[in-house]
């Protein structure tokens, strides 16, 4: 049964929630920090953080929404107002919130600091794959159909390509896409494993036939069952052999 509990953390742009849940036992855990979708640290990024506890995990999930209200959450139907909420997030303040995520998981008596994984879904995908170029302590990272990793068509001039910045990769990475998804091209998803494997790193991608955006989420339409529980299986194992406290 794990325990869960709701700090408040001083950021550069005000405060930010973050939504714990901590295992059962004594000594220190690993930790993984669930990146939410457009939809706001809802009922499923909860029950995600609350299954890696389950798991042994220290698992956090930060309101990346604070600039735009405490604690809010979009309907699945209205993915516009989600992604207006997430337009109020630059990546430097993106940089201070996962910072202080990161500092606030170090300062946990019950956590293993030298263990701090990440794991996001959609806009968390893509702001998993930047935290693992950009803020220092993760150790490895689950990236689920992260879009925006390259800058997709129609995207505002300067979006940068975090492909760039991907030689800064120290830990393992794995990702997760669907063949499907019309938000993220093949063609995408084929350049961000070529470039991983290009600059030697440990990635591993898996790209799903006949499957479409947010197949992970069992509270869409998009669920996918069977890539779900496949891509549950190899994250549970990546984070068990990578996070091994």
């Amino acid at each position: 049964m794990a325990t869960a509990e709701i700090s408040d953390l001083k950021v550069p742009d005000g405060e930010m929630s973050t939504f714990s849940y901590k295992p059962d036992g004594g000594g220190k855990h690993p930790a993984v920090i669930v990146i939410q979708e457009i939809f706001g640290v809802n009922s499923h990024i909860k029950d995600v953080a609350n299954r890696f506890a389950k798991q042994g995990y220290f698992a956090t999930a930060p309101d990346l929404f604070h600039r735009s209200g405490k604690h809010l959450i979009v309907e699945y139907a209205n993915a516009q107002e989600g992604m207006g909420m997430r337009s109020q997030i630059s990546d430097d303040g993106l940089e201070a919130d996962l910072n202080a995520v990161v500092a606030y998981l170090k300062s946990q008596p019950d956590v293993d600091e030298d263990n701090i994984g990440i794991i996001g879904f959609c806009f968390g995908g893509r702001v998993a794959f930047f935290a693992a170029t950009k803020v220092p302590g993760i150790a490895a990272s689950a990236v689920y159909y992260g879009g925006g990793i390259i800058p997709r068509e129609g995207s505002p001039v300067g979006s940068p390509n975090l492909l760039d910045d991907a030689g800064n990769i120290s830990g393992p990475v794995i990702a997760f896409f669907g063949d499907q998804d019309q938000a993220i091209p093949v063609e995408q998803v084929k350049e961000i494993e070529g470039t991983l494997k290009q600059l030697g790193k440990d990635a591993q991608v898996t790209l799903y036939e006949g499957v479409g955006h947010g197949f992970f989420c069992d509270e869409r339409g998009s669920y996918d069952e069977a890539s779900s529980k496949d891509a549950w299986s190899q994250t549970v194992s990546f984070f068990a052999k990578n996070l091994k406290g």
